[in-house]
Formats: C-alpha cells, structure tokens, sequence
C-alpha cells in the first residue's frame, strides 16, 4: 500500500504508526513486531505520530487528514490516545 508517515518508537518498546491508506493507527510490539492495539480514525494519518507526556501521563496523537493524491478519503481529525498507566 502506499504510504506516507512514519513510526514513532517509545523508551517502553512500543512503535506507533498510521501511515496506511486503511485510516487505521497502530501500535506494534518493538520486542517481536507483533500488532498490539489498533483503531479507525477519519481518514489515513499521513504524518508521524505525537508522543507525549502531560499530567504524569503518556499520550499519542495522530492527525489524520489523508492525501487526496492517493485516495479521496480526506479529514481533519487529531486523536490523542492515553498510553496505559504500567
């Protein structure tokens, strides 16, 4: 698929991306590359990921606006996702 958008890899061995044309986000297991969590967001998020920290708390943010070069499907959503607290 193509694809634009990169990973980002936190100190806790996760890898976040969303840089497919199916408007899902992921995250993946550094350790065995296995695919932990996922979820559909509005369109393709086509830029890296946000990792952050606020309150104590680890957060994730992707914008997921698509490309309309590569597929109609086009938003301006940004989600934000709450790491878990282990």
């Amino acid at each position: 698929t193509p694809n634009n958008g990169g990973p980002v890899v936190t100190a806790g061995g996760l890898i976040f991306i969303g840089a497919s044309m199916d408007a899902k986000v992921r995250a993946y297991s550094l350790a065995d590359g296995s695919e932990l969590w996922s979820d559909i967001v509005e369109a393709p998020a086509v830029a890296n990921p946000a990792v952050y920290e606020y309150n104590g708390r680890q957060y994730v943010a992707f914008v997921a606006g698509g490309n309309s070069i590569l597929k109609d499907q086009v938003g301006d959503q940004v989600v934000a996702y709450a790491l878990p607290e282990n």
